[in-house]
């Protein structure tokens, strides 16, 4: 693990002195590779930013866009079938959720570019101490190696299913999940096949680049905490020694003030940009879920395509999961503030030092909270409730499928 670590320490490097943010943009370069037009979010010239710019609006507009609207185009027309109709919901639910969420990123990227700034300048002020660079160091390899762990299955999947596109072209090209889509008679089927694969794995790609970009800021506010409360060492740590050195401990608390009203802030401005998105990412997970498990039940019933619905499966419970875990830790973290606060040695301090600790501790009680939509907190109890719902809806479907 310690190897793995120094490995992607190398990889984005990131350095708080500079207030450099690796995980940040490793994960930008990834939505840039994959055609999502955001640049300003990273160190660009003006050339790379209008090339970056073209290359993303055409791909985007033929891969996210339009290749979207031939599968609504299908959904229209299987509607009868309820077997044709869930494979085709399977993967088109994501892709519209998915065209939202590039919609809302494109258009609030002066948002997102004014968070990553702030959590920028977070990481050059705050980033003090031995152990607060630890810290630092260790949550952005928590960054790293997650977005690189869910984007390799979203890519091994996708590749899994070009080549079953292409060992049964006739019997899966707009036949069966994932590749139950309406193409134009006019484009020759070679020129479908490739459109088929190649826009169904780029665009899960875009998604999770875009969904993992929301994740980095949520894990960001996370380990920013985990610093904020080992700012209290040096309240706490050979406190007789550094008031014989003027040690200025009514600064170190207003820092310490200061640090968490930036988090605090930074939280709502994340969940304001990234809100919808997430609601609207819980309720298809909710029916993909249904969906995916229903295929998988039919599917038994005929091996062909039961790996990918597997594997896709897969990758929906990642992108659901990772974002319950991570709002669930920054709930968790934040819980922890006043109790770092007490174990400061705010005895040895004078009464203005305690009363102005007294009103932080009063503050941290009211816990980090992250909400789809403000509908339901992002934590691992709304992660299981959306799989127990889901499994209420399979059994449904199994029911009205075996009539």
């Amino acid at each position: 693990m310690d190897k793995l670590a120094v490995l992607s320490s190398r990889i984005f490097p990131s350095d708080p002195s500079k207030g450099k943010i690796g995980s940040i943009e490793y994960n930008v370069w990834l939505a840039q590779l994959f055609g999502v037009p955001v640049v300003g979010l990273k160190a660009e010239s003006p050339l790379m930013r209008i090339a970056l710019g073209i290359y993303g609006v055409l791909l985007t507009l033929l891969v996210t866009f339009i290749y979207t609207g031939f599968e609504i185009y299908d959904m229209i027309l299987c509607w009868p079938n309820l077997d044709d109709l869930s494979q085709n919901i399977c993967l088109s639910l994501t892709h519209i959720a998915g065209v939202l969420k590039v919609i809302n990123i494109l258009y609030r990227l002066d948002e997102v570019a004014h968070v990553v700034r702030r959590i920028e300048y977070s990481a050059k002020t705050y980033v003090i101490s031995k152990r607060q660079l630890v810290a630092f160091y260790r949550g952005e390899f928590e960054n790293k190696i997650p977005l690189t762990i869910y984007a390799s299955l979203v890519g091994f999947t996708g590749v899994l299913g070009i080549i079953y596109l292409f060992y049964n072209p006739v019997g899966v090209a707009g036949q069966i999940f994932p590749y139950r889509v309406k193409l134009p008679d006019w484009m020759p089927f070679g020129l479908q096949l490739a459109y088929m694969g190649i826009s169904v794995l780029v665009f899960a790609l875009q998604i999770v680049s875009i969904d993992y970009l929301n994740v980095t800021m949520i894990n960001q506010i996370r380990f920013q905490l985990k610093i904020l409360n080992l700012a209290f060492e040096e309240l706490k740590l050979d406190c007789g020694s550094k008031k014989k050195a003027h040690f200025n401990h009514d600064k170190r608390l207003q820092t310490i003030v200061e640090h968490h009203c930036l988090l605090r802030d930074l939280r709502i401005d994340v969940e304001e940009i990234f809100r919808m998105p997430v609601l609207l990412q819980f309720f298809t997970s909710l029916i993909i879920f249904a969906m995916t498990g229903f295929q998988a039940i039919v599917k038994t019933e005929n091996s062909n395509g039961a790996a990918l619905i597997y594997c896709y499966c897969g990758c929906i419970f990642c992108e659901l999961f990772v974002y319950c875990w991570f709002g669930h830790e920054v709930s968790e973290q934040s819980k922890t503030l006043t109790t770092s606060g007490y174990s400061s040695h705010w005895f040895e301090f004078d009464q203005r030092f305690k009363k102005s600790l007294l009103i932080f501790m009063c503050n941290s009680q009211t816990p980090f909270v992250f909400t789809a939509g403000g509908f339901m907190s992002l934590s691992l109890p709304s992660f299981t409730g959306i799989l127990s719902k889901s499994y209420t809806v399979i059994a449904l479907l199994r029911q009205v499928y075996s009539r």
